[in-house]
């Protein structure tokens, strides 16, 4: 019997072979599909927020994905997060966000979060899923936005050791600041983790979190075809 058949939505042609051995060390037999199209971000960047023209395409890619056998859907980019909570009404399989389990976690950590990107438009969706957690337990969240324009910028120039040292330098000075809880509000931003294992404040990042709820999802559904 074949394994589960997971589709995963990118806004970017970043590293994939991760995401794929994490899902493979976890999930037997699973069979890990990518739609991507980078042309998502620069549109809702230049929009300050997703038009109808981005939210068709993506609803498109999420047919596209139940049409080809997907038996979940993750959307993997915190800035159309809000447009997954749109796409999934459009199919009949499960949508998973990537960053919903991080920002469970920064709700059970405490109120006042930090959240740090370097993209402007990852910001507004990464703290309203964080309030809309808070509130369904109660909670009233306090998130302070940090953007990192030039760590975006250094990226973009071809420097990742540049972002890099930008992004740390930023996130050490928040140690100091007695937040809760610091939000990398990107999942790209999981390459810093290994230079972080010495702070105070718990420093938190989509990627494990929230491809380990996937995994788990896929192991269910897995066990539903047996």
């Amino acid at each position: 019997m074949a394994g589960p058949h997971v589709c995963i939505l990118q806004t970017s042609f970043a590293k994939r072979d991760d995401t794929v051995a994490f899902l493979k060390e976890r999930v037997p037999g699973v069979r890990v599909e990518f739609i991507t199209d980078s042309t998502l971000l620069p549109d809702v960047r230049a929009a300050g927020g997703p038009t109808q023209a981005v939210i068709d395409r993506m609803t498109l890619y999420a047919r596209a994905a139940e049409i080809s056998g997907a038996d979940l859907i993750v959307n993997s980019c915190s800035t159309v997060g809000e447009v997954a909570d749109i796409y999934a009404k459009a199919v009949s399989i499960p949508v998973m966000k990537v960053d919903k389990p991080m920002a469970e976690k920064a709700v059970e950590l405490g109120s006042n979060i930090a959240l740090i990107a370097t993209v402007e438009t990852t910001l507004g969706p990464s703290q309203r899923l964080i309030e809309s957690i808070g509130r369904l337990q109660g909670k009233e969240m306090h998130c302070t936005r940090f953007l990192q324009n030039d760590a975006w910028n250094a990226l973009q120039a071809g420097h990742p050791e540049e972002q890099n040292r930008i992004l740390l330098a930023a996130i050490r000075e928040l140690d100091r600041q007695g937040f809760d809880a610091i939000v990398m509000a990107q999942v790209s931003m999981r390459s810093l983790l290994p230079e972080l294992g010495d702070m105070k404040t718990p420093v938190l990042c989509s990627f494990y979190s929230g491809y380990s709820a996937v995994a788990e999802a896929l192991n269910a559904i897995a066990a539903k075809k047996r």
